[in-house]
């Protein structure tokens, strides 16, 4: 997203029954109007960070491009409770959802439980690390990721930045040679994007590239690797 752009937002229902916000500057949604919830739960829960714990870990440090709604941070600390796991996440936001927007914002019937604990991700000071509670801790980036200099290196990525088409220099080989570097042997980054430009250039940075089923709405989406 361009510094110069002054992100006008509202919330926006998707075809599963959960909720996204929608950028009307932009005209891009947050979550895939087919299904926020499916699509989050799909792409980062199924296809990341459960892929990792079958590694067999017990803790992951975590890089999230894209706070946004926070659906994405609530679902893992959700998992992370459940699982018995401990999750250091990093999120990066330029743009933070203003509080009378994330307010609004309401969680599907099947989450309502966990309101708390979104309220809590979403009260968490920016640019400093906060413990959530035992299985999770959040440290919120007030930063573009061209600017980002992280001081730990990552097990997982879910990259949930607008699609190419809105951000185009956000899906760089530059940008995702940052993420190479900032990846762990044998980390993983997830997305939702599938182009095959947006291949090319993780490959070209040294990811290893495979396609996947996507969520509803995408035929496939990416799992990449930092190989060993």
């Amino acid at each position: 997203m361009s510094s110069s752009v002054k992100p006008s937002l509202q919330i926006v229902s998707t075809k599963d029954g959960s909720q996204t916000i929608l950028n009307t500057e932009l005209d891009s949604t947050y979550h895939s109007r087919h299904g926020a919830l499916t699509e989050s739960q799909h792409v980062f829960i199924d296809k990341g960070l459960r892929k990792q714990i079958e590694k067999g870990v017990t803790s992951v440090t975590l890089l999230e491009m894209g706070l946004g709604t926070g659906l994405n941070a609530l679902l893992t600390a959700i998992e992370a409770n459940k699982l018995n796991i401990r999750i250091n996440y990093h999120a990066l936001e330029l743009y933070p959802v203003p509080e009378g927007v994330w307010k609004a914002y309401g969680l599907p019937e099947e989450l309502s439980e966990n309101r708390d604990l979104y309220d809590a991700i979403q009260l968490a000071e920016w640019d400093k690390e906060v413990m959530i509670n035992s299985d999770f801790s959040i440290t919120k980036h007030n930063i573009s990721i061209l600017d980002f200099q992280p001081s730990v290196k990552f097990d997982l990525i879910y990259y949930d930045a607008f699609e190419p088409e809105t951000q185009p220099e956000l899906w760089t080989q530059e940008v995702f040679e940052k993420l190479f570097n900032w990846t762990n042997l044998n980390g993983v980054l997830t997305t939702y994007c599938c182009k095959g430009y947006v291949r090319r250039n993780m490959i070209g940075a040294g990811f290893e590239v495979e396609k996947v089923p996507g969520p509803p709405g995408k035929r496939e989406m990416i799992i990449a690797q930092r190989p060993l």
